[in-house]
């Protein structure tokens, strides 16, 4: 296991961004399984590209992202972050993406919402966390809502992806539910000890 990590759960840590992390970025952005739902992957993207995109991600301050790792290989398995943090309003969108197909199904989804969102409310004081999924996406509905998203609306025909208009979802969770449901074993499970 690579000893180097922000943060970790029980089956993931998540580190920083590495530049030879490039070669597995580039094969998620451009795998059309993994980005079927996403607005990710309606074009192809070179290399240089995706290290055009994360470098815009990685240099903003309203951007925290983290490259995925299974706790027992090492192997980065996907990207989980908190973008457009706003200090004013102390808000944030999550967003991830589990790149490596092997880890689907298997709770990695709701383990790393679960964890980013402590991470948001615990690290960065923040009140309010968003996201919005596409309403096909029924397992990452799934996952959010185990790791107490709520919906708050829908936005009509909101992305265009394989030939198809999709709805898109929007979930939220706040700090003052967080803290009374979610908290308490959170800090257990993802707080440095």
């Amino acid at each position: 296991m690579n000893k180097q990590f922000f943060l970790k759960s029980e089956k993931t840590i998540l580190r920083p961004y590495q530049t030879e992390d490039i070669k597995f970025v580039s094969q998620w952005f451009n795998d059309p399984e993994v980005t079927y739902y996403m607005f990710t992957g309606q074009r192809p993207k070179t290399e240089e590209q995706v290290v055009d995109i994360m470098a815009v991600n990685l240099k903003s301050e309203e951007n925290t992202v983290f490259v995925v790792c299974d706790i027992k290989s090492g192997k980065p398995i996907g990207l989980v972050g908190l973008y457009e943090i706003d200090g004013t309003a102390r808000k944030a969108e999550m967003r991830i993406i589990i790149g490596d197909k092997n880890y689907w199904g298997k709770g990695y989804g709701t383990e790393l919402t679960e964890l980013i969102t402590f991470y948001g409310f615990d690290r960065l004081n923040l009140n309010r966390v968003y996201l919005g999924v596409t309403s096909e996406n029924a397992g990452a509905c799934k996952a959010y809502e185990k790791a107490g998203y709520v919906y708050e609306g829908t936005l009509k025909d909101d992305i265009y992806r394989n030939s198809s208009y999709y709805d898109s979802i929007r979930m939220a969770i706040l700090r003052e539910d967080y803290y009374k449901k979610y908290y308490p074993k959170h800090k257990k499970r993802f707080a440095v000890k």
